[in-house]
């Protein structure tokens, strides 16, 4: 059964990276660092939470087995489908066969297209916190844990601000590796987080819910933007997992607001948004604002193209579920 706030925060979440994708120079600085530090994040903690809500009884086999459907299969489809979208742009000249050949480099990678390297990067992530859980040792969670930080933290020092073509080629598998890593923390963090919470809070009033909540997405908010210099390699320990944390105390305190409907429906459909919206809708609109209109796409019109691109997000819904459903492994 489907929990209502979690569905909520998947839709806000999905929306503020769609968002972010779209706006150039709107927003002060502070809100692009904040809510790009929680806005992927948000899934692997929400589904580390769903997976304490539910633990799963399938071996690692089984448990592979469905998440490759529900995973694997739509980054095959949605690979394919980018691609010939490619293909047809490189006939119209808009693409070349280098940036058509590096798409197919990321895709062989895992590195994935635009959006859909973020697919792999939660498979990999659900496959090695479904493997720890189960060994129930925490000296072993706490060894991947510092392994991971390492390895993301060795990432950053030989490929951060690289942008030579050989550094971006090499790049590509280490990248995967490094979100993966990240995902299963994020994972992991959700998990323990519902069990810490479940008896004390969550069963608490909504207005105490949602003070803890508010509390909790202004430290992710201060730990964003305002983090001492010396914790800044342990920088992702702190806004990306207490962002989405706040966000879900805050939706389980008003999951009964009708209005929110509109964040629930994106959630419900939050892969759809996830593997169309940057590489196929967003193209389409910077095409049109920068050969049909001859205008920088940049400034408040960005915004308004945002907005403008929801109906045919909506419209894509409707479509892929009613025509080509299994490209979501549904």
């Amino acid at each position: 059964m489907r929990e209502r706030y979690i569905d909520i925060v998947k839709g806000l979440s999905i929306l503020c990276i769609t968002l972010l994708h779209y706006v150039h120079n709107v927003f002060p600085n502070e809100v692009n660092v904040f809510v790009g530090s929680f806005m992927i994040t948000s899934f692997y903690v929400t589904s580390g939470w769903v997976s304490a809500m539910h633990p799963s009884q399938r071996s690692l086999k089984e448990f592979i087995k469905k998440r490759w459907k529900q995973l694997g299969i739509p980054y095959l489809w949605w690979s394919a489908i980018i691609l010939v979208f490619d293909f047809i742009l490189l006939g119209f000249r808009y693409y070349d066969l280098r940036y058509i050949a590096t798409e197919i480099y990321k895709t062989i990678t895992f590195r994935g297209i635009g959006t859909l390297w973020f697919l792999p990067a939660l498979f990999g992530g659900e496959i090695i916190w479904h493997w720890l859980k189960y060994r129930k040792k925490a000296r072993m969670i706490l060894f991947a844990l510092v392994l991971s930080l390492s390895y993301q933290y060795l990432y950053s020092h030989f490929f951060g601000g690289k942008t030579e073509t050989i550094y971006r080629i090499i790049d590509a598998p280490f990248r995967t590796i490094c979100n993966i890593l990240g995902a299963w923390i994020g994972i992991a963090f959700g998990n323990f987080a519902y069990i810490l919470f479940k008896e004390k809070i969550l069963t608490s009033f909504n207005f105490k819910l949602a003070i803890y909540g508010i509390f909790t997405c202004t430290f992710a908010y201060i730990t964003a933007n305002y983090l001492p210099p010396f914790l800044i390699p342990v920088w992702s320990l702190f806004a990306p997992l207490f962002g989405p944390l706040g966000l879900l105390l805050i939706a389980k305190s008003v999951q009964n607001w009708r209005v929110l409907g509109f964040f629930n429906y994106w959630g419900l459909h939050s892969l759809n948004l996830m593997v169309t919206h940057y590489s196929i809708v967003l193209v389409l609109f910077t095409i049109f604002i920068e050969k049909g209109m001859e205008r920088p796409f940049d400034g408040d019109i960005t915004l308004y193209c945002f907005f403008a691109s929801l109906p045919f997000q909506y419209l894509l819904v409707s479509l892929v579920n009613k025509y080509t459903k299994f490209t979501l492994g549904k």
